[in-house]
Order: structure tokens, then C-alpha cells, then sequence
């Protein structure tokens, strides 16, 4: 049973749809990236998903209890330190101190709970904000461009935590971002918007650009259609396909080299632009 299902969703403002007629569904540990330009729906959606925008169409399944929620900033106390911001929304979410321990020591959060908001780096910060997301809800969680504004090494670390509680814990994760590098590397599923719409949804089945430079290309296209393997060729003379098994037994009997490559996630969102 997926955790979340969102059928022919549609959110307008005034009498324009601002997301129309979305429908997808989220299993229980994806971590799912929200793809998209600068007005595409992303935050809409998520703040659909979240109910902080009610008065939706169409129909969200929620088969989860508790939703943690991390859209743009972290929602703080500057003037208080790290753990009285903790232990007040432990209070909030009537949660015990001893029950996030795990994710407090995991995300590091045990360096600085003395120090006040305000003198934490946008990277504590981040790592504050999604242990305050966890205290919500250790099933579910949405992060809106969550790496914004980090430097390298936070961006990494950042999103190792975010494989890890995923993997090691089930988490389930909704996360958006423009930098389609960042998603590529924790994301199992994608879906992309535009203008409000689904233009695509890519599953966690990759594609494969393959290489057989023993042969040429048309010999290679002529020995997936007699085997009959589903293939793309592209424009820019690159053969595509989804499952490589069938093709790689071939070469191995007929001791033909066999090279691929998987397509990343800026490959699949600008090729199917064009």
C-alpha cells in the first residue's frame, strides 16, 4: 500500500490553476524528488500535501499519522538555544525528549545544543530544522530545497543524513530542488512539473545509454530489434535502453565488448524538453 496517493489534484488561485489535474503515488521509504522550474508548483504542492493550502481537488490518500514538514526556512527561536527549541516542540508535539535521541545524535545536533539559534551556520540550521521535522513525524517528510544556500560539504552531508533516515529508519521523503545533481543522488523515484502540470513521472527503473564499439551503430540497432529489446536512438546518436541483461548475455557469447552508462536525471529532464 503507498504511503501517500495524490489523484487529478488541481489548486487554484483566483481562477487560475496554479497545479493541475496531478496524480502520483509515494511507497513507504522513497525518497521521491519534486523536479521543476521557479513556479513549476513545487512549494504549492507540498503546501497541499501539508494542508497548510486547504480547498484542493480531487483526492490525497494519506496512509500516515504524522507529517514533518521542513518548507524553506526553519521555523526557530533565534533568541533560544538549541535544546529549548527542541524541548519546546517535543512539548508541541507531545513527544518525549529520549524519543528523538537517535535522529539528535545522528544529524550531530549534540555539537551545539547549548548555543543560540542565532549563531548557528545555515548549515546547523538545516540540520536543526529537519531534527524539529523528525520530532513531527519519523514517518513522513517534506524538505523544500532543503541544500539551499549551503556550501559543498554541507550539501553532501545533508543529503547522506537524508539516505540514511530513509534506508536505516523507513522514513518516507518528499524533496524538491533545482539542482537536479542533488536529487540524482537520493532520490529512488522522481516526478517533474511544469507550469502546474505532470509533465513526467520517472520511476526508480533506469535507463542505460549502451556502447558496443566492436560494431557499429546500425549493427547494434538491426541486434536489438532481432532480439527484440526496447530501444530509444537520439538524436545526438546515442542508443537507450531499460533493461541490459538480453544484450549483455549476447556480447558475452559472441565476446563482444559491452559498455553503459546510466542516465542521470539532468539527462532525462532536458532530453525530454527538447
Amino acid at each position: 500500500m503507498a504511503i501517500l496517493e495524490v489523484q487529478n489534484l488541481k489548486f487554484r488561485y483566483s481562477k487560475d490553476y496554479i497545479i493541475n489535474d496531478i496524480s502520483f503515488s509515494v511507497e513507504k521509504g522513497d525518497i521521491l524528488g519534486l523536479v521543476g522550474e521557479n513556479g513549476s508548483g513545487k512549494t504549492t504542492l507540498m503546501k497541499i500535501i501539508s494542508g497548510i493550502f486547504p480547498n484542493s481537488e480531487g483526492k490525497i490518500v494519506k496512509n500516515f499519522s504524522e507529517l514533518g514538514v521542513l518548507i524553506e526556512n526553519p521555523s526557530l527561536y533565534n533568541d533560544r538555544t538549541v535544546k529549548q527549541n527542541i524541548t519546546f516542540f517535543c512539548k508541541l508535539y507531545e513527544k518525549g525528549y529520549k524519543d528523538i535521541s537517535q535522529y539528535q545524535h545522528l544529524l550531530g545536533v549534540d555539537n551545539y545544543l547549548k548555543k543560540k539559534v542565532s549563531k548557528l551556520s545555515l548549515g546547523m540550521r538545516q540540520r536543526v530544522g529537519l531534527l524539529i521535522a523528525l520530532i513531527a513525524s519519523n514517518e513522513f517528510i517534506l524538505l523544500d530545497e532543503p541544500t539551499n544556500g549551503l556550501d559543498p560539504r554541507g550539501i553532501k552531508e545533508l543529503l547522506s543524513l537524508i539516505k540514511v533516515l530513509a534506508s536505516d529508519f523507513g522514513i518516507t521523503f518528499i524533496v524538491s530542488s533545482h539542482i537536479l545533481q542533488n536529487l540524482d543522488q537520493i532520490c529512488n523515484n522522481y516526478i517533474i512539473l511544469e507550469s502546474g502540470k505532470l509533465r513526467q513521472n520517472v520511476s526508480s527503473e533506469a535507463e542505460y545509454k549502451i556502447y558496443i564499439p566492436d560494431i557499429s551503430v546500425v549493427s547494434l540497432l538491426s541486434l536489438l530489434k532481432e532480439k527484440k529489446v526496447d530501444y530509444t536512438y537520439t538524436d545526438a546518436g546515442d542508443v537507450i535502453v531499460e533493461k541490459t541483461d538480453e544484450i549483455e548475455r549476447i556480447c558475452q557469447e559472441r565476446n563482444l565488448i559491452f559498455k553503459k552508462r546510466k542516465l542521470n536525471l539532468s539527462e532525462v529532464y532536458f532530453d525530454d524538453k527538447k
